[in-house]
C-alpha cells in the first residue's frame, strides 16, 4: 500500500502529472469565484476541461507509481522467462 507522502513526491516530480492538476485547480478557482456568468460556458469547462484534467493526473499518477509492481505482475503471465 502506498503513503500519501509517496504520491505527493510522484505527483510534484513529473511535470506531465502536476500541470493538469494546477490547470484544474486554477479553472475550478475561476467558476469558484463566479465571475463567468454564461451557463455554457461553465459547463464547457467544468465537464470538457476540469474532469478530463483530474482523470489525467490521476490515471497517469497511479500509473507511475505501480508501473513497477504492474511490470513484475505482467510478467508472470508470459509463458517464458
Amino acid at each position: 500500500m502506498f503513503n500519501l507522502e509517496n504520491l505527493w513526491h510522484t505527483a510534484g516530480s513529473h511535470p506531465w502529472l502536476w500541470i493538469p492538476l494546477s490547470c484544474a485547480a486554477l479553472i475550478s478557482l475561476v467558476l469558484w469565484s463566479g465571475r463567468i456568468r454564461q451557463p455554457s460556458a461553465i459547463n464547457l469547462l467544468a465537464i470538457g476541461l476540469v474532469l478530463p484534467a483530474i482523470n489525467l493526473s490521476l490515471v497517469a499518477t497511479s500509473a507511475v507509481m505501480v508501473s513497477n509492481q504492474l511490470s513484475l505482475d505482467l510478467a508472470t503471465f508470459l509463458p517464458f522467462k
